[in-house]
């Protein structure tokens, strides 16, 4: 009783024990972005403006969509970079361009979409009008819309379209957002591009550029002249010419680290390669007498079934001439290729139409029930065109009687629909679904027919196996477990057969080289750069195990002198050749001639003729626009001064100076107002990316 009664005296302070407990225990779960100074789920900061992660991720979502979709991208394994990058500069280019678009007045507030874009008028004609958006053309013809009306229909029936093919409404939305979006940037681009002017003056200047000709006799001594190794370039002169350069753009730098690694790569044994080799020979007789190709791939094949028929000429030559000089259920002797265990089979042979004319009847909604009593109908002499016109959904073909004319394999239509007409007999009815409703299709001609193979492959991949797999692994953490110190891992690598590799990697950076969708070591070394040498734990990326320590860290900024001392070596060598061949020049004088240098530096003279003070490259001595501009200066007779160029030292002379007449004032004030409009035009996202102050939070999301 006296312990309970000491309970309720203290029961005050353990309330209040309990309750900060409890708070403490809440606020650990939390995530702890809410509480810093950027504020929670914030991808980044443009301009002091924060964009959250949901806005961002719209955005990867529709890049990422569109390069999935591209056929040429799809194997490609720096998808994911690209994408990542891509996806990234078009979000804070839309952003850039939406902030001056709000700050200019240009656009209007799409309420749907919740982008700035164009009035309603200028929509409709950019997917209806004269001028049909590029991308909004290439999605109508990808689904078989071909007309003005069909496109009315279209966008009237989107609420249907909407509930049947939800992929097909979503990639339309997301095409509208972007035909809004793409239609107000080129409103300011067109404001912006349109403020350049081009003046009397400059075009005049232009012209006299051309106007005022010079025959020019030129010697280089080369750079090369000069061997490296004569040049004596010490600490002060790379530091002096550091001091020099480092506030150029070029010598910025991102946040970044430098790690070392060592990776353990797991590769089939000669014993996994034998067993896998084993076990496809195995499998060959029951591959051949199997009675359900697909059913057969699909349980024991690395490649699955494959229902593609082949013409002759399409497949690889190594299968090729077996496919269409055997017969069905053939199989080719087990070959490698690809880095697999292969075995080729002869699925199914057929005979098929290049092209086709045909007529139907789409059937949607309750009358698709009745496809067969219509089939029946028309088999028994029914009105072909009379059933068109009672049922038929497909408003283009109605009033030819449904008639689809001529049209070839490769048109852009329902798979089903073009299987059927090509496949089918001439004269007979056939009952084709699809994702537009059913088709009731009778063939009134086919085309040419031509032989066609479908060929399966039984095959396995060469793999490591589990066993091997094991071992590696095995291998791997017991070098971990081992080497935790910077010392105890570079010590390992020394007395061993690994091989130690460097890679600097900034923040946004998607991969290792050569270690495709390695990002989560990114981050890693990213998060904890404050422990330099550092040691990882173990990543697994595919067929690799890696372990890094991270080296060194860089900041953002310019990149210290240290980093950039041998970048600039070669820098400060090319300016200690060329003082050193202005001092061989010396004995140059007023009785000096071009012969004479030529002579005295061992080098051939080149002719340059009609030289001008526009033109900055020649056949003769490449990219210099110091010589030619020197040249425009140069009187009838006169030697040059050493000119400092690309490649070398120059000395030109002067032989004939005319003036000509090298073009029409209005004429080149046109051609100068296209040329400041195209420039500018193609550089406004690179002036207000450079303007900009962006911050970049994706490492903690990514």
């Amino acid at each position: 009783m006296a312990a309970i009664q000491k309970l309720r005296d203290k029961s005050t302070l353990l309330t209040v024990f309990i309750g900060i407990a409890l708070l403490a225990f809440i606020i650990t779960g939390l995530d702890h972005s809410m509480f810093n100074s950027r504020g929670e789920n914030v991808i980044a900061e443009i301009d002091k403006q924060k964009y959250a992660y949901e806005e961002y991720q719209q955005v990867y979502e529709q890049v990422d969509a569109m390069y999935k979709n591209n056929p040429y991208m799809m194997n490609n394994p720096y998808l994911s970079d690209t994408v990542y990058n891509r996806a990234w500069k078009q979000f804070v280019d839309e952003q850039l361009v939406e902030h001056r678009v709000r700050q200019l007045g240009l656009g209007i507030f799409n309420e749907q979409h919740r982008v700035y874009g164009v009035s309603s008028e200028e929509f409709v004609d950019a997917i209806m009008g004269e001028s049909i958006d590029r991308e909004v053309m290439q999605f109508f013809n990808r689904y078989g819309i071909t007309s003005l009306q069909q496109a009315e229909m279209f966008l009237a029936d989107l609420p249907r379209v909407r509930e049947t093919y939800p992929n097909v409404y979503e990639e339309w939305v997301m095409l509208e957002r972007g035909v809004h979006q793409k239609l107000v940037a080129e409103k300011f681009k067109t404001l912006l591009a349109k403020s350049m002017y081009a003046t009397t003056l400059e075009a005049e200047m232009s012209i006299n550029e051309r106007a005022r000709q010079t025959d020019v006799l030129s010697v280089k001594i080369p750079f090369s002249s000069i061997p490296d190794d004569k040049v004596e370039v010490t600490d002060a002169d790379l530091q002096a010419h550091y001091n020099k350069v480092k506030g150029k753009k070029q010598f910025e730098q991102e946040a970044s680290v430098t790690l070392s690694y060592v990776v353990f790569d797991v590769a089939p044994t000669q014993a996994d390669i034998e067993q896998i080799r084993q076990n496809v020979e195995n499998k060959a007789r029951d591959f051949q007498n199997a009675k359900n190709d697909a059913a057969f791939l699909n349980l024991n094949s690395d490649i699955k079934f494959n229902p593609t028929f082949y013409r002759k000429g399409n497949l690889s030559p190594a299968i090729d001439s077996f496919a269409f000089a055997g017969k069905k259920g053939d199989i080719t002797p087990m070959f490698r290729e690809s880095n697999m265990f292969m075995v080729a089979k002869i699925s199914d042979i057929r005979f098929i139409a290049d092209s086709a004319k045909v007529r139907h009847i789409l059937l949607q909604g309750e009358n698709t029930t009745k496809a067969d009593s219509i089939k029946t109908l028309l088999e028994k002499g029914a009105n072909f065109e009379q059933l068109v016109r009672q049922y038929s959904a497909d408003s283009g073909s109605i009033a030819l009687g449904g008639v689809i004319d001529w049209f070839h394999r490769d048109a852009q239509m329902v798979q089903s629909f073009k299987d059927t007409s090509f496949l089918g007999e001439k004269g007979k009815f056939y009952i084709t679904p699809s994702e537009y409703g059913i088709h009731i299709i009778e063939i009134l001609q086919q085309g040419l027919k031509t032989k066609e193979v479908q060929v399966q492959i039984l095959a396995k991949a060469i793999a490591p196996s589990t066993d091997t797999r094991k071992a590696i692994k095995k291998e791997a953490v017991n070098f971990v477990s081992a080497n935790r110190t910077v010392d105890q891992f570079n010590a390992t690598l020394e007395k061993s057969n690994l091989v130690k590799r460097t890679a600097t990697v900034s923040e946004n950076q998607r991969s290792l080289p050569g270690i495709f969708e390695s990002r989560a070591l990114i981050r890693w070394a990213h998060q904890n750069k404050e422990k330099k040498n550092t040691v990882s734990d173990l990543f697994e990326f595919g067929d690799k195990f890696v372990v890094a320590v991270i080296t060194d860290v860089y900041e953002k900024g310019t990149k210290s002198f240290e980093a950039l001392k041998e970048q600039l070596r070669p820098e400060v060598v090319r300016e200690k050749k060329v003082a050193m061949i202005k001092e061989q020049l010396s004995f140059i004088n007023a009785q000096t001639t071009i012969q004479d240098i030529a002579a005295k530096m061992n080098v051939a003279i080149d002719t340059l003729p009609s030289t001008t003070f526009a033109q900055q490259s020649s056949t003769q001595i490449g990219y210099e626009p110091r010589v030619f501009a020197t040249a425009s200066i140069l009187n009838e007779g006169q030697l040059s001064s050493p000119i400092e160029g690309n490649d070398g030292v120059f000395v030109i002379f002067a032989t004939a100076v005319r003036t000509v007449e090298a073009g029409n004032v209005q004429v080149e004030k046109n051609m100068l107002q296209m040329r400041y409009e195209s420039a500018l035009r193609n550089a406004i996202m690179t002036i207000l990316r450079d303007k900009a102050t962006i911050k970049d939070y994706r490492i903690i999301f990514f």
